[in-house]
């Protein structure tokens, strides 16, 4: 990490050390495949600009700002615009399934409620949808086109600290409700500091050459790991949107060789998904070559999955070594551990057994279970029992950390904050153990399935499952539910039919139970096939299993919603109502008595 005495201790002063720099940016490519840098300079004042329209609104030091964008130069304009002017910004999702919208609404509501947001940036054509979700938030001031903010004013420059919060990240919400992560200037600078040194292998001009990036902004992966990356080292990032990658998955690959990108990161999803639906002929002229750091993370990683992709694209010039498994959270700022640059991916095979019945790590045939690395430097990694107690290696405990990364705690909710930082250590609430030396995460706590005295993780019943004809590909869960007679968990399988190549639910059910068997020699209770779209998914995609079985057990799991032009019209004139009365708001309401929630 960085001891330099003009080092950056805050983003202003990451942003007053671009106001020259030309030679880097972030370029955003179009469907059309036309693409536009901005150099950072041209950042940094647009940025300003955002700033200066949004005092002259009357934002304060420490309001907070929900930005409901995608992935394009005016989400930079806002956000950093925001923490120019002093404000605490919160990037959230937008509405992404339009056959589930009143869901989107609810937590959406909640989100904006739980941080208190007195400004909503969006654009007129995401605002034309989000009207309901911003109605019946007592804090929420305006909405502000983020294209049209109002008249210009002059950025007034305010004093930032290390320890103001530098923004508000939503955690995923696969098991709960999101939280508002508290992410510091000082916690952020941190992370990216042990990010940087990641990338001691490369040569300047690889990391001036900068990455490819699809992931969206609101996830920390796409935030800190990308946008403030690129800031922090100044390389050229070059942006795709994530509902382009989704449609055409190729078009990552394509870009990473038209950019020559050395790094790029990525769910393990994305990789089976370029894996299963890419075809050679879209792969013309492809050169993988340059491709030095392929992040994987944010999910549980497949050795299947990385295996498989290594080999599919070999033939365009990608490189084993470059496949880097990586964990981390956003109550981490993001990094917690990294694989060896330049390594291939290790992968161990332990004994199922002694990991589900007794929590130890014996080697051996069985269960395979992808390496994530060593901790990051500045960060101390430790597995503890139940108790809290410090546990040695080779046994399976709960994931915590330490370091000058890891967040003060969640926005408002100090019990929660005191739950899971005790002493310095944050728990991260996820599974695992250290063996010969690094971090290997078997499993979500919380998504802990106990059949019998043995502790299942959902990835591995899920595993066996990833190509059983007449599924969607990733569209299955594992979730424990209570047995008929009220005592002990029971295995249940969730799992969505594939929209084409029907197959008799009666062959798709027995060659579930029959891979579960020979995987794991056990079979489900139940296996409930469903409609596509029906399981619950995260803002970043990443299936809710719990929700899942909550849904499942009140008899509320169904299918989207059919979005018919007569329903779209009226959801369109629902939020053009809320928007134009939102934008008519001139002044903020008194503040309640005791108001104190700044942070």
């Amino acid at each position: 990490m960085s001891t330099s005495p003009s080092a950056p201790r805050t983003i202003p002063d990451i942003l007053r050390g671009l106001e020259d720099c030309a030679a880097h940016g972030a370029r955003f490519v179009a469907r059309d495949g036309k693409a536009t840098l901005h150099p950072y300079r041209d950042i940094v004042q647009r940025a300003k600009a955002a700033a200066g329209a949004l005092q002259a609104r009357g934002l304060l030091p420490g309001d907070r700002v929900a930005i409901v964008l995608n992935t394009s130069i005016e989400f930079f304009d806002a956000f950093l615009g925001v923490q120019l002017a002093g404000g605490i910004p919160a990037a959230v999702y937008p509405p992404l399934r339009f056959g589930k919208l009143e869901e989107y609404f609810t937590r959406t509501r909640r989100m904006l409620g739980k941080i208190g947001a007195r400004f909503l940036v969006t654009d007129a054509r995401i605002g034309a949808i989000l009207g309901p979700a911003a109605e019946g938030v007592p804090s929420l001031e305006a909405i502000v086109d983020a294209a049209d903010p109002g008249r210009p004013g002059a950025w007034t420059q305010v004093e930032t600290r290390p320890a103001d919060p530098a923004f508000l990240q939503f955690s995923s919400g696969t098991t709960l409700e999101p939280k508002a992560v508290v992410v510091t200037h000082a916690s952020l600078l941190a992370n990216l500091s042990m990010i940087d040194s990641f990338f001691g292998g490369l040569s300047p001009a690889e990391v001036a050459q900068g990455g490819v990036c699809w992931l969206p902004l609101y996830h920390d992966m796409g935030l800190l790991g990308n946008l403030f990356i690129g800031l922090y080292h100044p390389g050229t990032v070059t942006y795709i949107t994530p509902d382009h990658f989704i449609a055409r998955p190729a078009i990552w690959l394509q870009t990473l060789s038209r950019f020559r990108g050395v790094i790029s990161a990525a769910p393990d999803f994305a990789y089976g998904l370029c894996t299963a639906k890419i075809a050679d002929r879209e792969l013309e002229g492809v050169d993988l070559s340059c491709w030095r750091i392929a992040f994987n993370g944010a999910e549980p990683i497949s050795a299947a999955s990385l295996e498989g992709f290594a080999r599919r694209f070999a033939r365009w010039g990608l490189r084993p070594e470059a496949l880097t498994p990586v964990y981390g959270l956003a109550e981490a700022g993001l990094a917690v551990s990294f694989s060896a640059p330049g390594a291939p991916p290790r992968v161990s095979e332990f004994d199922e057994r002694a990991l589900s019945a007794r929590g130890q790590v014996v080697a051996g045939s069985g269960r395979p279970i992808v390496s994530v690395g060593r901790a990051v430097p500045g960060l101390d990694i430790a597995i503890r029992d139940e108790g809290g107690q410090a546990l040695e290696d080779d046994r399976v405990g709960r994931i915590t950390v330490r370091g000058p990364s890891i967040t003060p705690g969640y926005f408002g909710d100090a019990e929660l904050s005191a739950r899971t930082i005790r002493n310095g250590w944050l728990d991260t609430g996820d599974l695992g153990f250290v063996h010969a030396g690094e971090l290997y995460v078997s499993g979500r706590a919380k998504d802990l399935i106990i059949i019998r005295g043995r502790n299942l993780a959902p990835a591995q019943v899920e595993e066996p499952l990833r190509d059983v004809e007449g599924l969607r590909a990733g569209c299955c869960v594992a979730v424990g539910c209570a047995g008929e007679d009220g005592h002990g968990e029971q295995l249940v399988i969730l799992a969505e039919r594939a929209r084409a190549k029907p197959r008799p639910d009666a062959e798709i059910v027995a060659e579930i139970r029959h891979r579960i068997l020979a995987a794991l020699a056990l079979l489900p209770a139940r296996v409930v096939l469903l409609a596509p779209g029906t399981l619950p998914r995260t803002s970043s995609g990443k299936l809710r299993r719990a929700e899942a079985a909550r849904l499942l057990l009140a008899g509320a799991l169904r299918p989207p919603s059919r979005l018919g032009a007569l329903r779209l019209a009226r959801e369109w004139g629902r939020s053009r109502l809320a928007w134009m009365r939102s934008r008519l708001r001139r002044t903020a309401p008194p503040p309640l008595d005791g108001e104190t929630d700044r942070a």
